[in-house]
């Protein structure tokens, strides 16, 4: 593999390089004395904190410190190092050292063998949770708002096991929400209790009919655990009072009057008054107080009923799936059936067969409801609402291996990382099945569950998280790009989400059909609604708001490049970005780290591309003038000139706001022009090998949920080598991720 590896690397490099023996002594006898001579006075000594990569003496030295070496030729590429004003090597001698150190690092990736980096225990995301509570109970629960926004980290997205830690306020958010969500699953028997006067709390003496005198201001109470939260009447019985006397009892929950019983004679013995009062779920406290002012009454009794609403057909389906029995079914033998269902529900929740003594502490819940007379559905719902908080459900638990090497993976924990790969939920049936059997780790049972969880509809999920992070056009509309209330007549909620939608189809399209991931830039198509083609610029495009593939011949739309989200999120209020929109491709395509302008910069302001009779462009070029700035600007701004016939929010046009003709051309600082978004297409096919790889990285990351680290570069040139059998199509690529080391087996951490 390690040689598929290095033929694929040069292949996809763009250029050939010498043997290896060859490569060695050009790096001590060409490659080291001019980096010694460029950077020497900076890069020779760590103790400075600078970075000592001059220490190398060979090329394996430079693979056991990959991302050093990487941040050496991105450095030179970008001209960001030597810094001004210091001299460098010339642009040709840039480009040459850049493509020796790339070369070396993709033909070097494997000395150390492939390798699987340690377990990473990771809690459930906000949007995994609700996809797998929804999952767990065959029910839409969509509950993902209902928690905090999770952090981004590693390669960028929301699933890094880095980042997703649990604080004690999020400890309590997971015990609301499991309490709400078993609201909506299971159905609890209508409440209905009664209790006779000597039952209430303080104890007082009763006469020959069973009731107790309450004076003025006296209180009686009684705790009440209500298990579901709505609407109860409140039925209380009093001996006839004295003709014309009408005392008042107060009903007060925890303390907190909620109604009133005003009563009056009868020729009966004893008379009753009703009051509707709402209560949430839980345990309360419900008093009856007589008035200040009211003539003693003796209390009979006090009576709570339930004013149950009618089950949805949908809750009493969800409740039928967890009991495997109608609501309301006589229960024989509770404690077996509550152990069952428990069981059941355990080895779904914990994505893994579970022992029966696992069973027990939740039973034991059970039995301690069963002891108050709860409902037997009810134990039951304390026992799930224990699971659905307890570490082995919330957190995604792999069994850290004891000794050195690798280890692969259960065939449970093979389906959970596939799972959440591709749908971002539990194991359905086929994959516990397939991990039950021990056939999940075979090559090709594999290969197809990964063709089977992209084909069904649900890998929706993959391509919508996936390219929403990945690019940033999740936060269209929202945090980058409002819908602000000034330019909703033309900037619409309804335009924006189309804008959102038209790259996750683009993706979709290129997994359903494994096109080649290069198409993200060379696509001469999209897929655009009629609202969001005529915002564009294309109104004879599509007929009618349902998304339909179009052709783009003419360049000027097409790929990622061509998207109005992408414009629009890396533009700034009624102006295009072209310093923006130039990092975006460098961060997003090639990894460039672009680090951040020096705190005394001053901004650029214009509106809608003119201020003081200069365009846009003018502007950006007098930023750039100052030679301290010109280093990173000089990559940037090039590549987002190319993007100047895009407006602020993505708007194809040909003269901007002050009527000025639009100019797409620039230069790179190697000499190479080019001309608005076609020209820089063909610019970055030329190193399609970085963006290939690139991809692969970000697909690897969010594939494992963790930073890559410098030993998984082997990973990476592995799963670039089998793909490019198919012209790397998006559909191989995520095969031979599922199919890779790193994903399906784990190792301790290296020394």
């Amino acid at each position: 593999m390690v040689r598929t590896v290095a033929t694929i690397a040069a292949l996809v490099g763009g250029m050939a390089w010498p043997s290896e023996s060859a490569g060695t002594d050009q790096f001590e006898t060409a490659i080291r004395p001019a980096l010694a001579q460029h950077c020497g006075a900076c890069h020779s000594d760590a103790s400075a904190g600078r970075a000592a990569f001059l220490d190398a003496r060979s090329e394996s030295d430079i693979a056991a410190r990959s991302s050093l070496w990487q941040s050496v030729a991105m450095q030179l590429r970008n001209r960001t190092m030597p810094p001004h004003p210091l001299p460098g090597p010339s642009v040709s001698e840039r480009l040459r050292l850049a493509d020796w150190i790339e070369h070396a690092l993709r033909t070097r990736a494997c000395d150390t063998g492939l390798y699987a980096a340690p377990v990473t225990v990771r809690r459930l995301n906000r949007q995994e949770y609700s996809n797998t509570v929804s999952d767990l109970f065959g029910l839409r629960l969509d509950v993902a708002e209902m928690f905090p926004a999770d952090g981004s980290g590693g390669e960028g997205f929301d699933n890094n096991g880095e980042t997703l830690f649990l604080s004690p306020l999020l400890a309590e958010r997971y015990l609301e929400v499991a309490e709400q969500v078993l609201d909506r699953v299971i159905v609890i028997p209508p409440l209905t209790r009664a209790f006779v006067a000597k039952d209430l709390l303080p104890g007082q003496p009763v006469d020959g009919h069973d009731s107790v005198e309450l004076s003025a201001g006296g209180l009686v109470e009684r705790s009440i655990p209500f298990y579901s939260g709505g609407t109860y009447a409140v039925k209380v019985w009093v001996l006839s009072p004295e003709p014309d006397s009408k005392p008042r009892l107060d009903v007060l929950v925890d303390a907190t009057r909620v109604g009133s019983l005003r009563f009056a004679w009868s020729a009966a013995e004893a008379t009753s008054r009703t009051a509707n009062i709402a209560v949430g779920s839980g345990e309360h406290t419900v008093a009856l107080r007589l008035a200040q002012g009211s003539p003693s009454v003796r209390l009979v009794t006090l009576d709570v009923e339930q004013q149950a609403a009618e089950v949805s057909d949908a809750k009493r389906a969800a409740h039928y799936r967890l009991f495997g029995r109608e609501p309301g079914t006589t229960i024989i033998s509770p404690r077996r059936e509550a152990g069952l269902v428990l069981e059941r529900f355990l080895r779904r929740a914990y994505r893994r067969p579970v022992e029966r003594a696992e069973v027990e502490p939740f039973l034991a819940l059970f039995d301690r409801s069963a002891q108050r007379g709860d409902p037997f559905e009810e134990g039951v719902r304390i026992a799930l609402k224990a699971v659905l908080v307890s570490p082995e459900f919330l957190f995604r638990m792999e069994t850290a291996p004891s000794a050195q090497g690798r280890h692969a993976l259960s065939g449970h924990e093979l389906a959970t990382r596939l799972s959440y790969f591709l749908w971002g939920s539990m194991p359905d049936a086929e994959l516990r099945h397939l991990a039950d059997s021990g056939r999940l780790q075979e090559d090709a049972v594999l290969a197809g569950q990964v063709d089977r969880l992209l084909d069904h509809p649900r890998s929706r999920f993959f391509a919508e998280t996936f390219i929403g992070q990945w690019l940033g056009t999740k936060d269209v509309g929202g945090r980058v790009a409002p819908t602000l209330n000034e330019i909703q007549h033309f900037y619409t909620p309804k335009i924006a989400a189309d804008m959102r939608e038209e790259p996750v189809l683009l993706f979709q399209r290129m997994l359903a059909e494994d096109r080649g991931v290069l198409e993200f830039i060379t696509a001469d198509y999209t897929y655009l609604t009629e609202r969001l083609a005529q915002f564009i610029g294309l109104p004879d495009a599509v007929r009618g708001n349902d998304f339909r593939l179009v052709s783009t011949p003419d360049g000027r739309r097409g790929g990622l490049l061509g998207t109005a989200a992408v414009q629009a999120m890396n533009s700034e209020y009624r102006r295009g970005s072209p310093i923006l929109r130039g990092v975006w491709v460098l961060e997003t395509f090639f990894g460039t780290r672009v680090p951040p302008p020096p705190p005394d910069v001053p901004p650029i302001e214009a509106e809608d591309g003119e201020q003081g009779g200069l365009t846009n462009r003018q502007l950006v070029e007098l930023h750039r003038a100052a030679p301290a700035c010109a280093s990173c600007h000089d990559v940037i701004d090039p590549i987002g000139f190319a993007f100047e016939n895009y407006d602020w929010l993505g708007r194809w046009r040909d003269v901007d706001g002050q009527g000025n003709a639009i100019n797409a051309s620039a230069a790179l600082p190697s000499g190479e022009e080019f001309s608005g978004l076609q020209g820089l297409r063909q610019v970055l096919m030329q190193r399609q090998g970085a963006v290939v790889r690139q991809i692969v990285r970000k697909l690897l990351g969010y594939a494992l949920g963790r930073s890559l680290l410098d030993r998984d570069s082997c990973a990476v040139e592995t799963i670039v080598a089998e793909a490019s059998e198919t012209g790397f199509g998006a559909r191989s690529v995520i095969r031979q991720i599922a199919l890779s080391v790193p994903f399906r087996y784990s190792q301790p951490e290296s020394p």
